[in-house]
């Protein structure tokens, strides 16, 4: 790796983290290069604007689903055990890496940024949504009933596998480090059955 690509790997990573706690209004271009031990200018060298450094976090977060969603998908041709294992995959991927559920929310509900949104670039994590959309119509309950009930199930259950990732400081902080760390360690288990009884008839 080169010393350029480093940087803009440290970069990345304190903005990912950067974005997930503070939003995109919140987060800092000044604390972020100093937090990856550059100058603002050095930053900006390497993304021009805000709205750039943004949209290369999504875009890095929309390759990192678009590969676990297929690597779900490789392990069984059954649309109802693939989507199992997407979202067993996704409660695991959310739980270590925290803040990509948070982005993945922040995305979702705010936007994705002015540059992000221009005419010539697909929004966000949309090549991701897509085809969980259409897997979720894949199945046999849902192969009728059309591209927005699919998409809904998907918003749903990504809110489900999304929420106690997000959520972990806090209810830590209210409830303790060892119940939230136990309700953890059951989320795959719980999301697996939460999804067979959303995708089964």
């Amino acid at each position: 790796m080169s010393s350029a690509q480093h940087t803009q790997s440290e970069l990345l990573r304190a903005a990912r983290r950067h974005f997930a706690e503070r939003g995109y209004q919140g987060a800092s271009l000044a604390r972020i290069s100093s937090e990856s031990g550059v100058s603002k200018q050095a930053l900006l060298h390497h993304f021009k604007t805000k709205d750039q450094l943004y949209r290369a976090v999504l875009d890095q977060l929309n390759q990192e689903l678009v590969q676990l969603l297929f690597a779900a998908m490789e392990e069984t041709e059954q649309a109802e055990l693939q989507i199992e294992r997407v979202f067993v995959a996704l409660s695991g991927f959310f739980l270590k890496q925290r803040s990509a559920p948070a982005l993945l929310i922040g995305v979702l509900i705010d936007g994705p940024g002015q540059a992000a949104v221009a005419d010539d670039l697909r929004p966000p994590v949309q090549d991701f949504l897509e085809p969980l959309a259409a897997l979720i119509q894949a199945t046999e309950r849902w192969r009728d009933a059309g591209f927005a009930a699919a998409l809904s199930i998907a918003m749903e259950l990504l809110g489900v596998v999304c929420l106690l990732p997000a959520a972990r400081c806090n209810l830590s902080y209210r409830f303790g480090k060892d119940p939230v760390d136990q309700g953890a360690g059951l989320a795959p288990a719980h999301t697996r059955d939460l999804v067979r009884s959303v995708v089964r008839r």
